[in-house]
């Protein structure tokens, strides 16, 4: 008898761990085929009322990434959709929202960044603009011009130019290993032979308030690179705020990268 009660314990254990099985199958193939909500939020997307904003995707598989990466906006009242916006690049990693007032006029804009997985940390990121009743592009990541180049020169140094306001920066890669020095200067510091450097796209695009003037701007990072792409330098640092037409560079810096002695 006790014999018979294991085995039809065991029993019922089995198919509750199937049923569990099959529901988590059944759950994930939902997912699947349907956008999944990833965030919801409310704002003055508009020039009258306040707005519900949703974030959807889809995953095919059980990793992170996102597909068909959408937002939509709705009435908040009623849930009547308004808009729905895809962004250019709609797959990648972590898609977020942030509805912020970019443009200074009291009216939230509508900024995603997403994530594109590969190597550098690179990502997408788009600023929307509904004020005037359609979807209006501000910004979009893909059509910032790069006027950045960067070339090793003597001294044990990388320049790195704007060549838009003639600005040069100089990073000091004096504290590099010996072999890494050996391979591009001469003992004496001058360079061996003509070396370039390179400043990438647009790397990350982070949004920052102004409290001055009471919105949002953009800091826009490009990554500086020596011989090869793991071979970090630094950043060349872009703060751009909205001018009324577009995004513009109130200044810039470049941030180097620290090396242990």
């Amino acid at each position: 008898m006790k014999k018979f009660s294991k085995i039809f314990l065991l029993f019922v254990v089995i198919v509750a761990l199937f049923a569990v099985f099959c529901t988590t199958c059944t759950c994930f193939a939902t997912l699947k085929n349907h956008p999944v909500l990833l965030s919801s939020q409310y704002g003055k997307v508009l020039k009258d009322g306040v707005q519900k904003v949703e974030l959807y995707a889809t995953y095919h598989n059980k990793g992170l990434y996102a597909h068909d990466i959408k937002i939509v906006v709705k009435d908040k009242h009623n849930d009547k959709q308004l808009f729905e916006i895809t962004p250019q690049e709609d797959s990648g990693y972590f898609p977020a929202v942030l509805l912020a007032d970019f443009t200074g006029d009291g009216v939230d804009e509508i900024y995603i960044g997403i994530d594109s997985g590969g190597s550098g940390a690179f990502g997408y990121y788009y600023i929307y603009s509904l004020v005037n009743g359609s979807v209006e592009t501000l910004f979009d990541y893909s059509t910032l011009p790069n006027n950045y180049s960067a070339q090793y020169v003597d001294n044990y140094k990388v320049a790195v130019t704007n060549s838009v306001d003639n600005v040069i920066f100089n990073i000091d890669i004096s504290q590099r290993d010996r072999q890494y020095l050996d391979g591009l200067y001469n003992s004496n510091g001058t360079l061996s032979r003509p070396t370039s450097a390179d400043v990438s796209a647009v790397n990350t695009v982070y949004p920052y308030f102004f409290s001055t003037r009471n919105r949002f701007n953009i800091l826009v990072l490009r990554r500086i690179t020596g011989l090869y792409n793991a071979d970090s330098l630094g950043y060349v640092m872009e703060y751009m705020t909205y001018n009324g037409n577009s995004f513009e560079t109130l200044y810039s810096t470049v941030s180097v990268n620290g090396y242990n002695k």
